[in-house]
């Protein structure tokens, strides 16, 4: 992982390198999931997306509650933001998962989410008039803990969330 992650650095610097990071570009983020046994559906809600530019640091792209049903992600890319943003090269995505739920035999429970930042290091230039598209895969499956306790099951949620894909 951490020669992948160098190989993409180089990769963006020799870029960078190469190319004007004048005027702006579209992004487009999309979110898919693999199944997860034994539950109906798996909830979670992202209140905050962030990104990191070398040149300014962080900045938010979008706020507001987005909830999303991770069960209904198999096999398909759902638009979770569309946005105009300066060239430039980036280095990070920050999502705030504020809250989590599993429905398991049609019975709802809550999910405690004990780190609500998640961090996606990945590298992508934004070039005047281009088009990139990122696909983030929410690995529910890995994502959700459960805790048998005397009173019953509790669920945690600790969201893995990988690249999957690139697209310019």
């Amino acid at each position: 992982m951490k020669k992948l992650i160098l190989f993409a650095l180089s990769v963006a610097l020799l870029l960078s390198g190469c190319t004007s990071t004048d005027g702006t570009g579209n992004f487009k983020l999309f979110l898919t999931d693999q199944p997860i046994e034994n539950a109906d559906e798996i909830w979670v809600t992202i209140s905050e997306i962030n990104v990191h530019k070398e040149e300014l640091g962080f900045f938010t792209l979008s706020q507001g509650e987005q909830k999303f049903d991770l069960l209904t992600l198999l096999n398909t890319e759902v638009l979770v933001l569309s946005k105009t943003l300066e060239a430039g090269t980036y280095t990070q995505i920050r999502l705030v998962v504020s809250e989590g739920a599993i429905v398991i035999d049609d019975v709802t429970y809550p999910m405690t989410v004990p780190s609500s930042e998640v961090k996606i290091p990945l590298v992508f230039i934004v070039m005047d008039e281009d088009n990139i598209e990122v696909v983030l895969d929410f690995e529910a499956d890995e994502s959700v803990d459960v805790v048998y306790t005397a009173e019953g099951n509790e669920y945690i949620l600790n969201p893995v969330i990988r690249v999957k894909s690139i697209t310019y």
